[in-house]
């Protein structure tokens, strides 16, 4: 579904990714893991062309997307939910909503919002609360189901579980999985190593804004060097 060619993308004069490869495969959950500064949110912002790469090919579906703007990636079915959430906090849930569907037909949202809400029940109740007024796992939620209304094939993830404690953490990697066997597939930049290679089916290993480790999500969990250098064993 989605490959990665020989990617480059600076900051100025600071090269932030040098040379990356990456492939994610139709309903997968592929997970990004490495620690801080190791590329990981470059990743994710380039491939959906917030950030531009200086050289290379991003292809998805068979199209090259790295040289058109943002809202058309999004048309062509790559959503993200970036780091820190950033929902609207003036607004109300269901405006939050109706704005991840900004790219669709109007009659999409009504066609979307019950499924939405049947996978977020607290986002129906919560419905004419302003956004924020929620929990952080409630923002978080409503952060995910945003991105959900755009109807996207590939769901990019960017540390959902950041700063949640740990059982709404769990909620939101119960979520996720179920997104997944929805059929969305879903790349997830996660600081949780050991949650994200639980949850995934491959994983890859930055350090420094290059790819240095790629396995299935299994051997990764499993592999010494992995478990001291991310997993605090």
């Amino acid at each position: 579904m989605l490959k990665l060619e020989n990617i480059y993308t600076s900051y100025g004069p600071i090269e932030a990714l040098k040379g990356i490869n990456i492939e994610v495969k139709e309903k997968e959950i592929v997970c990004l893991i490495g620690g801080n500064g190791a590329g990981k949110s470059t990743t994710l912002m380039t491939i959906s062309g917030i950030n531009r790469p200086t050289k290379g090919r991003i292809i998805f579906n068979g199209e090259e997307i790295h040289n058109i703007p943002p809202h058309r990636i999004v048309e062509k079915g790559i959503s993200q939910v970036p780091e820190g959430r950033r929902i609207l906090p003036r607004l109300t849930v269901k405006e939050n909503l109706e704005m991840g569907a900004f790219t669709r037909p109007k009659n999409d949202i009504q066609e979307i919002l019950p499924w939405i809400f049947e996978t977020f029940p607290v986002l129906k109740e919560r419905e004419k609360q302003s956004g924020g007024t929620l929990s952080g796992g409630e923002q978080q939620m409503l952060a995910i189901a945003r991105a959900l209304m755009a109807r996207p094939k590939l769901l990019l993830l960017d540390e959902p579980s950041l700063g949640l404690a740990p059982i709404v953490a769990g909620k939101i990697f119960k979520i996720i999985k179920e997104i997944n066997e929805k059929g969305v597939t879903v790349l997830l930049v996660e600081q949780n190593a050991k949650a994200a290679l639980k949850l995934a089916h491959r994983g890859y290993v930055m350090e420094t804004g290059r790819i240095v480790m790629k396995e299935n999500a299994e051997a990764l969990l499993n592999d010494p060097g992995v478990r001291k250098a991310y997993l605090g064993e």
